[in-house]
């Protein structure tokens, strides 16, 4: 039952919590994922960022690779305490610096983790997050500064070249009825539309949960929403212009084209 995942989440949480809490190479740790900004759910995966004292990041927070399918002893010995691994990834590259990122997928429970390790000199706690405990005073991390105009149109005029580019290959998954890439698709690039519109708000572009877009089944309603999502894009052109971006000329002509094949 889904409700009782929930519960042995929960559990193994608190679990982390007592342990973390009683070893001296921890100082911090927090909850980040959709469950530490509150917007999780029963399935959700449980996202820990542990920090530790400089000394101990030293052993555990080597990196002998960056991505990988095993696990340093060290790490394989701390992620051990809460069940026994069934699956491993390890990929720091989506790392904080210094720090390293393992998923864990537990045998018994079924539950996954993806353990955030990072050493105490270069942690800040991230204001989207639930603090579990904090022993030194991890300090808050700062706002992001904003992004000058120059910046905002140089990232807005890529991010609309890059959906008008998308938005011409996707055509190809309505000619091929590949529904499932379509709609993913159509996904992405609505979610450009509004980093763009964010953009020409002043806002730097950062992980939002959105509205989930009804699936579009036929070959009509895949190409009207794939015109509702070019017109959504066409009326920012002369905002993104305007704030010293650049945009094509006439895209939704040439996709247009494309959509005929349909």
């Amino acid at each position: 039952m889904l409700s009782d995942y929930a519960v042995a989440g929960d559990q193994l949480l608190q679990e982390i919590v007592t342990q973390l809490e009683a070893d001296n190479r921890v100082v911090a740790a927090w909850l980040a994922g959709s469950l530490g900004r509150g917007e999780g759910d029963a399935i959700s995966d449980l996202d820990v960022t542990v920090v530790l004292t400089d000394e101990a990041a030293q052993v555990l927070c080597d990196r002998p690779w960056q991505v990988g399918g095993r696990i340093t002893p060290e790490r394989l010995e701390l992620f051990s305490r809460f069940g026994r691994p069934a699956l491993i990834h390890e990929n720091h590259h989506n790392a904080p610096p210094g720090g390293t990122l393992t998923f864990i997928l537990y045998e018994e429970t079924a539950l996954i983790v993806d353990w955030i390790l990072r050493p105490q000199s270069q942690a800040q706690w991230p204001e989207r997050s639930r603090l579990l405990f904090d022993r030194v005073g991890i300090p808050p991390q700062l706002p992001a500064e904003p992004l000058e105009p120059a910046e905002r149109a140089r990232i807005a005029s890529e991010k609309v070249a890059f959906f008008w580019m998308m938005a011409a290959v996707v055509v190809k998954y309505i000619v091929q009825e590949d529904t499932l890439l379509f709609n993913s698709w159509l996904d992405e690039l609505h979610w450009l539309v509004y980093d763009v519109e964010g953009l020409l708000a002043g806002k730097t572009p950062v992980f939002e949960p959105r509205a989930r877009l009804p699936l579009a089944l036929t070959v009509e309603a895949q190409q009207e929403a794939l015109r509702q999502a070019g017109r959504r894009m066409v009326a920012l052109a002369p905002a993104v212009v305007e704030l010293g971006g650049y945009v094509p000329a006439d895209p939704m002509t040439a996709v247009e084209k494309r959509l005929a094949f349909a």
